[in-house]
């Protein structure tokens, strides 16, 4: 039977873990982290790159300061070659003045507000820093040149360029990044959706196994998965080929089974349509032997008694084993429209004359009830239901029968006040033979077999019973669909 998940109230359902979907997000999780560390890597590789390079060029502007230092009454930036933003600042006592060229090319010079950490680091010959400038809108790379006189000579250029550069390419690399982890996505899940489609294939046919009827009657597990799904190249195709194969060794047990019910059905039916006439020939020469034997010794009038007791109790038994084994045979009964509530009221009345020890009531019993069904099943419904509350139950315990229709089904509840069902029982309580109170079933002539004949009948007619027990109540529900009474109403109308 097939499962469906179980769901908290008040709680969403979360979505199922399933295999497609791990493999996909461990996919598209390896490839996002290697793009983000490939990412992370080259931006730093770039950027140390291009650091070095500035480095070369600080060194170079450093050299042709040092050189123009040389000439007395010059200034260093004058000269031509140097760039943009490079800075030249003299540091002397905490002091510190100097120039750079701005963005027009001309020189201008460094207020004292502009010299940003210029005074406070500890200068190393040819070991350049970091440090912001003009305001702190600058970061510069600076170099120590030389010392004049007391005074620190520093060179330094803009990293403003570098920094442009590396925000475009990790504005790149974000934009490569995110489309290389959509495609993984994209591509892994095709990849991911051809690969486990033999397990697709194996899934439907084994969801397709659970829905067929294998409870009872000839089962026949035609269902295979492909044989290209089903081969030793791979795990899932190994699962695929050890599905088939124990669907092979099920396919094999339930014809066994089938075979043995088939032998022990026929035996029953056979025994009981044979023991049917000495039974009632047994019975007869009783019944004779008492009307015709004058005056009887006690003791033999007691065993004459026995013996047609015993004889219609075994007489019940057959007939009860011959209904059970027509309907394994056929599984389906012939069916008319029959009123629910006329059986009922009959059934009541003979339950009335069994045992007027019980209060017997009813509802729903005043108009007729239609329900499309066969009139003796429905009839020994009904009569085994009354009879297993008036059996099971002592003397003035109340037994109620209710009957109720709605567009959908009729329903049939037979409730009584009795000492309930022992719980071990209630599993067991519609197979064959089961008992739910063995000593008071044998003392009462109990077959067991009356609750399996009501269950087997209710489901000829496409229905189910149900029961709920406790002490001081035990409810029987016999539910029949109504889909046919639908059709013949339709029937009668045309």
């Amino acid at each position: 039977m097939a499962t469906t998940p179980i769901s908290l109230p008040g709680r969403k359902r979360a979505k199922p873990n399933s295999l497609r979907r791990q493999f996909v997000t461990g996919g598209v999780g390896l490839v996002a982290l290697a793009s983000v560390v490939i990412g992370i890597a080259s931006s730093v590789a770039v950027g140390r790159t291009l650091i070095a390079g500035l480095d070369e060029d600080l060194a170079d502007t450093a050299r042709r300061v040092s050189v123009s230092l040389q000439q007395p009454d010059t200034v260093p930036l004058n000269r031509p070659g140097f760039d943009v933003g490079t800075v030249v600042a003299v540091i002397n006592d905490g002091e510190v003045s100097g120039a750079y060229i701005d963005r027009d090319g001309q020189l201008q010079v460094l207020e004292s507000h502009q010299v940003g950490g210029l005074r406070s680091i500890d200068w190393r010959r040819g070991e350049p820093v970091f440090v912001n400038l003009l305001d702190g809108k600058g970061e510069y790379r600076a170099l120590p040149v030389a010392e004049v006189d007391g005074s620190q000579i520093v060179v330094g250029l803009p990293l403003r360029d570098i920094r442009v550069a590396l925000a475009r390419l990790n504005i790149i690399i974000i934009v490569v990044v995110s489309l290389v982890i959509g495609a993984g996505a994209t591509i892994g899940a095709w990849l991911v959706r051809f690969a486990l489609r033999p397990l697709d294939r194996i899934r439907e046919t084994a969801a397709s196994v659970t829905q067929q009827p294998l409870d009872r009657g000839e089962v026949r597990l035609g269902l295979r998965v492909p044989a290209k799904y089903a081969t030793d190249d791979s795990e899932v195709g190994q699962v695929g080929a050890a599905l088939n194969l124990m669907l092979d060794h099920v396919d094999d047990a339930f014809r066994s089974r089938f075979e043995s019910e088939e032998k022990m059905r026929r035996f029953v039916a056979d025994a009981s349509h044979e023991l049917r006439t000495p039974l009632a020939a047994i019975r007869g020469y009783a019944e004779l032997t008492k009307k015709a034997g004058g005056k009887l010794p006690e003791d033999l009038q007691q065993a004459l008694n026995r013996i047609e007791s015993e004889s219609i109790r075994m007489t019940s038994l057959v007939e009860d084993l011959l209904l059970l084994a027509r309907l394994d045979d056929s599984g389906q009964l012939e069916t008319e429209p029959v009123d629910l509530a006329h059986i009922v009221r009959d059934a009541l009345s003979d339950a009335y004359v069994t045992s007027p020890a019980h209060e017997w009531g009813a509802q729903g019993i005043e108009d007729p009830v239609m329900v499309d069904g066969d009139p003796q099943g429905l009839h020994q419904v009904v009569v085994n239901l009354l009879a297993n509350a008036r059996v099971h139950t002592p003397s003035g315990t109340k037994v109620e029968a209710r009957v109720t229709q709605t567009a959908q089904a009729t329903k049939l509840v037979v409730e009584d006040s009795g000492p309930g069902i022992p719980r071990d029982a209630r599993k067991s309580l519609f197979q064959r033979f089961a008992r739910g109170d063995s000593s008071r079933a044998r003392q009462s002539g109990s077959t067991g077999l009356g609750l399996s004949i009501v269950d087997t009948i209710v489901k000829a007619h496409g229905g189910d019973v149900s029961l709920r027990s406790r002490p001081g109540k035990t409810v029987f529900t016999v539910t029949l669909p109504r889909e046919r009474v639908a059709k013949n109403a339709a029937h009668d109308l045309n």
